[in-house]
């Protein structure tokens, strides 16, 4: 439990770090582009320099997500999400998520109902309001004390200057199975949809 507790203030403190730089960053191309806007307007030039980012006016986002798990075990699950932007350029960016949930799937014999679990990840967006996601991170399931690792892609629609934000995915996680002994006897694997909606702000 220590562990637990230390690993989430490393998570929290990680991200607190990034959310500041991100505020740097955007003001810092938030100043520039104004200053571009005015030097543009007192001379010939009529397109931006090449490379030219746009801001991203909004980088926080608390989302609902629901889902259902396939595989070694079977039922729903579902969250709740924070996930900050941590760095963008004009069509990508790339943020972290963090959130609580429980899982409802159940294989009735090692697995129970209503497991709580923590999904932790990063994602990768491509695309300016209708982006391509591809995501990683881990489950940490709090009865069974494992953080298997995931992998998922997905669709999200996210527009820049915030409002209603909504993501479809697919994630694989991969798991260990143990016997009453402890020993591992097995490598497993859940998979299945997922369904978001949020507000950027």
């Amino acid at each position: 439990m220590k562990i637990l507790k230390k690993n989430i203030l490393i998570v929290f403190a990680l991200l607190l770090v990034f959310y500041n730089e991100s505020e740097a960053q955007f003001s810092y191309y938030n100043n520039k582009l104004v200053n571009d806007s005015l030097n543009l307007e007192n001379s010939n030039l009529t397109k931006p320099r090449p490379g030219f980012k746009k801001r991203r006016f909004r980088i926080n986002t608390f989302f609902l997500e629901g889902g259902y798990f396939w595989g070694y075990y079977t039922g729903t699950r579902y969250s709740i999400n924070y996930d900050i932007l941590m760095q963008s350029g004009e069509k990508s960016a790339f943020t972290a998520r963090i959130g609580y949930g429980f899982n409802n799937a159940t294989n009735d014999s090692t697995i129970k109902k209503d497991e709580p679990f923590f999904p932790i990840g990063v994602n990768i967006l491509l695309g300016r309001i209708n982006q391509l996601e591809i995501g990683a991170g881990g489950y940490y399931f709090k009865y069974r004390k494992i953080i298997p690792p995931y992998l998922s892609l997905g669709f999200r629609h996210q527009h820049p200057k915030g409002g209603f934000t909504y993501r479809v995915a697919f994630d694989i996680h991969l798991e260990y199975v143990y016997n009453l002994a402890g020993t591992e006897i097995s490598k497993t694997a859940a998979y299945g949809p997922l369904l978001g909606l949020g507000w950027t702000f």
